[in-house]
């Protein structure tokens, strides 16, 4: 029987660990490229999840485009419910985005008082 050196123990330990996670990031690269990946909304895609909200751990609601129409669904562990069709008009989207402008200028210039006074 061949006496076997903590030496080359180590080196079949570190060799073996490496050629497992080789194996592991090849099955990742494999699985994102085939079908069985999970794919991400593109531009492209027909059904685009535009918002979610969680109402408990396995209720949501759920805000979805598909094609043209934006509906409300309610999702739970069992069943998915149609709540309603949400009418987005191009007003209400420049609408809330003038609103969210105009409160970071408000807190910008809240801040720049503040330091103004604390001569920052």
């Amino acid at each position: 029987m061949q006496d076997i050196g903590t030496g080359s123990l180590i080196l079949r330990l570190f060799v073996s660990l490496v050629l497992i996670i080789g194996l592991i990031y090849l099955s990742l690269y494999l699985l994102k490229k085939s079908s069985l990946g999970l794919k991400k909304n593109r531009a492209g895609d027909l059904v685009q999840v535009l918002e979610r909200s969680y109402i408990s751990p396995k209720k949501g609601i759920f805000i979805v485009k598909i094609g043209s129409r934006v509906v409300a669904l309610g999702v739970t562990e069992t069943q998915i419910n149609l709540l309603s069709e949400v009418n987005v008009d191009q007003d209400s989207k420049t609408d809330s985005l003038d609103k969210v402008v105009s409160e970071k200028e408000s807190r910008t210039t809240f801040l720049q008082k503040i330091k103004g006074k604390l001569n920052l």
